[in-house]
């Protein structure tokens, strides 16, 4: 057990040093409004991705299961607090691909609401986001 203790501090240290080298955006107060906001207006998003401070790697996400500091472990990301988040893009279109027996069909273009995203984040305040063709990327950290 205390190497895992051992671990989880180091993590933590590794955490606060890179948050301290980071021009920061967001704060816990910040992304639960966002967040809530979205829940409340009954936002449906398809398909989103997050980028870890720690991490080089960019993992798929999904909205719901947060309280006031982070997501609980209701993802196959466990559970994990807004100050570890340097991004999030929700791309511009979700593409499902459909199947006829082995047939492969034409996929599902679903355009995602991403105006509707950036006028709920211009009514709450100040957020750091990019608009592209890609998508929206709402920043934590640069």
């Amino acid at each position: 057990m205390k190497q895992g203790l051992n671990n989880y501090s180091t993590n933590i240290n590794r955490l606060e040093k890179e948050i301290l080298e980071r021009a920061s955006f967001m704060s816990n107060t910040k992304w639960f409004k966002l967040f809530t906001e979205i829940e409340n207006e009954k936002i449906k998003i398809h398909s989103a991705f997050i980028k870890f401070l720690l991490t080089d790697r960019t993992y798929k996400f999904h909205f719901g299961g947060f309280h006031e500091t982070g997501f609980g472990d209701v993802s196959e990301l466990g559970p994990f607090n807004f100050n570890e988040i340097e991004w999030i893009l929700i791309p511009a279109k979700h593409e499902t691909e459909r199947r006829n027996r082995n047939e492969k069909l034409a996929s599902e273009i679903i355009f995602q609401p991403l105006e509707k995203l950036v006028q709920i984040m211009d009514a709450l305040g100040q957020f750091e986001y990019d608009t592209t063709e890609e998508g929206l990327k709402i920043y934590g950290y640069k």
